[in-house]
């Protein structure tokens, strides 16, 4: 199914404001983007899907300058070009939101949005007129951010906003927008498709790179499918469903890769974590069990305290008072080695931050907190690093053409399965893992749910926190509801929906725990 530009907002019919023309790149032998041709217009908003390493952010890399093609070229109003940097690309209006955070963070908020362009008089910068833009590009957004913060201090979710806005601030003639709601809440990813907008109707052309296919039908005009680094459909969002899009997208139907919830636990299932009463940094008298064999979900809005409650689980903030019980013995986890000891294992919501190290092998990666067990004597056996790290990839299939190239150069989606596999090598009791499938497309998710519904049939549980609603519906046995650092809502996997873990979350619903007593 292909289709040429449609008529539409901006005029699309008339000439493209910047085309990729033929252009490919190739990394380790493998092509990553393979003779992409596409248009994009002004006051367009321009959707680009496809499963992770299908070449989506490659291909939008080389459009803003980060990325020198192999061959093809760039058209920026019919003049053929190649942007040899960022630097070029945003001196011809051409700027990228990515989904790896590129701000700096011993400066404030204001600071980094305005970054190469900060007010001054005679070399010296004018705060207050640097706080004044600053405040005027956050209130015009809507984003809840203060301008003097230090951006180290800003959540996961604060920073993503910044990055966004940073490229807002630029007055660029096209946006490129990188997955930019990775880290945001329904409600804050409102917010930038509203920016987005806004972006469209002054003339600027907006592309959005983005798994979530339901938001990109309502949010663009047009949609560009890619697959094994090809273009392989390009069509109006009017003409197409979110099945249309994965069809395109895996070469096959849908119903191949739906994610289904694991058997639920037996009643009689012993409980291999109890919380109780437990306080903390962001959460307070939180009492939550995950019993052997099951998921369960801690859903809520951004600031709720869900990934305070896991990383106190883990011992990385200690918690303040209540009590931790594993498999029915009090624990006293004082830091993440005592965690690990007690068998509990976790992965963190930012793998770039926290997670991944970039410069090192996916081997590597994948067994570094395992080194006691395949070394001797303090020497590394290469043979058993090798063995280990292949099997707990294939297990979740980590998608490279060598165990041993980069974690960096992967996609987020098989950087995201390498850093599961890691805790395969030896598997925990518990899992505690942060939004899992965070910038993962449609494939890789429902991978990813097949791999931890199958590590609760061996007796594993999991404690996943996600931001999305479905995600917990589809494979959690249990769902807890956090709001302002509380349980507000207990619900049965089986029975709950959407509507009812939204009302809990926003407040809707005044009944305390509703649900499941």
């Amino acid at each position: 199914m292909e289709a040429s530009a449609p008529e539409g907002p901006g005029s699309v019919a008339s000439q493209a404001l910047l085309k990729a023309v033929g252009l490919t790149k190739t990394f380790g032998g493998v092509r990553c983007v393979d003779s992409a041709d596409v248009s994009f217009h002004a006051g367009q908003i321009h959707g680009i899907v496809g499963q992770n390493g299908a070449g989506k952010t490659t291909l939008a890399k080389m459009l803003c300058g980060a990325l020198s093609p192999d061959s093809g070229h760039v058209e920026a109003e019919g003049v053929p070009t190649i942007f040899g940097s960022p630097r070029a690309a945003l001196d011809a209006g051409v700027t990228m939101v990515s989904q790896e955070l590129s701000l700096v963070p011993e400066l404030t908020v204001a600071e980094n949005l305005l970054l190469g362009q900060l007010p001054s008089r005679l070399g010296v910068c004018s705060n207050v007129e640097l706080m004044g833009r600053a405040q005027g590009l956050i209130d015009e957004s809507g984003f809840d951010l203060n301008p003097s913060d230090l951006v180290s201090d800003l959540s996961q979710s604060q920073r993503q906003k910044t990055e966004i806005l940073r490229a807002v601030a630029r007055n660029a003639r096209m946006v490129i927008f990188d997955e930019p709601r990775s880290s945001l809440s329904v409600d804050e990813a409102m917010h930038v498709y509203e920016v987005m907008r806004n972006l469209a109707q002054d003339g600027v052309a907006v592309v959005l790179v983005s798994h979530f296919l339901s938001e990109v039908l309502g949010v663009c005009d047009v949609v560009t499918v890619m697959r094994d680094g090809r273009v392989v459909l390009h069509a109006p969002t009017s003409e197409l469903t979110a099945d249309d899009l994965v069809e395109q997208m895996i070469g096959a139907p849908q119903d191949a890769y739906r994610s289904c919830r694991p058997t639920a636990a037996s009643p009689q299932a012993a409980p291999r974590l109890e919380a109780r009463h437990l306080t903390g940094r962001g959460f307070a008298d939180v009492d939550l069990t995950v019993s052997v064999g099951q998921i369960v979900a801690i859903v809520g809005l951004v600031g709720s305290g869900r990934t305070e409650f896991l990383t106190s689980v883990y011992g990385i903030h200690s918690p303040h008072s209540g009590s931790i019980l594993i498999d029915g013995v009090a624990r006293r986890i004082r830091n993440p080695r005592a965690a690990k000891r007690a068998g509990i294992a976790y992965i963190s919501e930012s793998r770039q931050l926290d997670g991944v190290f970039p410069r090192l092998g996916v081997d590597a990666n994948i067994t570094v907190a395992h080194m006691r067990t395949i070394s001797r004597w303090g020497v590394l056996r290469g043979s058993q690093q090798r063995e280990r790290s292949s099997e707990a990839a294939r297990r979740v299939d980590v998608r490279a053409e060598t165990l041993s190239q980069p974690i960096s150069s992967l996609s987020g989606g098989n950087q995201q399965k390498s850093l599961l596999a890691r805790w395969l090598v030896e598997p925990p009791r518990l899992l505690l893992i942060d939004e899992p499938t965070r910038g993962v497309d449609v494939v890789s998710t429902a991978q990813i749910h097949g791999v931890l519904a199958s590590l609760t049939e061996t007796g594993m549980s999991v404690l996943m926190v996600t931001s999305d609603f479905d995600e917990a519906l589809a494979v959690a046995n249990r769902i807890y509801v956090f709001r302002d650092g509380r349980v507000v809502g207990e619900f049965d996997g089986d029975s709950a929906d959407e509507s009812t873990l939204l009302r809990a979350a926003f407040a809707a619903d005044t009944s305390p725990a509703a649900g499941l007593a």
